[in-house]
């Protein structure tokens, strides 16, 4: 080839123009007839080369005109490279090259595909952290059965009678009351106040029940031993939630701990029908729902003023 027609980017470099490095396929030998050797302006890829590399391409130019100058004046015209026919060897390279392609491609493929599994694995696999924004329903439900509590021992200590106005504190307040903050409790991960305030809540709505439903015909109503058996189970549960205070403050541990003898006073008072021993359980019950209002409204006030204003005593929970 004549150094004043052929493209300068011919054979180079595989990264400038693969055409004429290595092996030539059926399309580098129709790529040199049309345009390497004669009209490489017209090659889309040269035009690109061009603006891409001007300083490659100017010091090419200036190689052509050297060689130019040191040749005699008149030159043959170009001659078209020969082209020897592919007629039995070219198939067989051309199909290694398309077969390693597409060998290449499937292993592209499936490493691709192993990558994507691989990741799924690591989510699925992955503990997933959820930020909890919802407040804390604690409050509302020990002002639940704080405030009914204090209630109904202000008639047992007798203060006024059994009338509509505890049974509607029992059933709203402190029974469906606490029964709606266990289950954001529970929705919280709470189980300690998950089963506190629903059992409570549902204590009241029984205790309601048993009061009512004799006055209604739908049942007789309780004797002394039935009912010592009622206060004695909830006192049983009262006591081993209040074992699980020791992990929680000291506030808690008053509440419930004072909520057992309360219902220890109501069994003895049930059983031996001492109104003295009722009238007693009346007065330790107001201080019992004085606490569990006072460990409420604690919580309340520490988080809208962002500090301790009221001490719940916080115990160190052990490892």
């Amino acid at each position: 080839m004549n150094h004043g027609v052929v493209c300068p980017f011919y054979g180079k470099s595989d990264d400038l123009c693969d055409v004429g490095c290595g092996y030539i396929s059926p399309h580098d030998v129709n790529m040199i007839i049309k345009y390497c050797s004669t009209h490489h302006p017209e090659c889309m890829k040269y035009r690109e080369l061009e603006e891409r590399y001007p300083v490659l391409l100017a010091a090419a130019s200036r190689e052509a005109l050297a060689a130019t100058a040191c040749e005699p004046a008149v030159r043959p015209p170009p001659r078209r490279p020969e082209v020897k026919p592919f007629r039995i060897k070219w198939p067989l390279p051309f199909l290694l090259h398309w077969v390693s392609a597409f060998n290449q491609q499937t292993f592209n493929q499936q490493k691709e595909a192993t990558t994507m599994a691989n990741q799924n694995a690591q989510v699925s696999t992955s503990p997933l952290s959820l930020h909890d924004t919802t407040a804390n329903p604690a409050p509302l439900g020990l002002l639940g059965f704080g405030m009914t509590t204090v209630l109904l021992n202000l008639h047992n200590a007798g203060f006024f009678g059994l009338d509509a106005m505890i049974l509607g504190m029992g059933i709203f307040y402190g029974g469906l009351g606490q029964i709606l903050v266990g289950i954001m409790e529970w929705k919280k991960n709470n189980t300690f106040g998950a089963t506190a305030f629903t059992s409570y809540g549902l204590f009241w709505l029984s205790l309601v029940a048993l009061i009512v439903l004799p006055k209604t015909g739908f049942g007789a109503a309780p004797s002394a031993s039935a009912m010592t058996a009622y206060l004695a189970m909830w006192g049983l549960f009262s006591a081993v939630l209040f074992i699980g205070t020791f992990r929680l403050n000291k506030a808690l541990v008053f509440v419930f701990g004072s909520l057992t003898i309360l219902f220890a006073l109501l069994v003895a008072a049930e059983a031996t029908g001492n109104p003295m021993i009722k009238a007693i359980a009346g007065y330790e019950g107001i201080a019992c729902g004085l606490s569990a209002i006072y460990t409420g409204l604690a919580q309340v006030m520490n988080e809208v003023y962002g500090r301790t204003v009221a001490p719940l005593g916080n115990l160190s929970k052990a490892s």
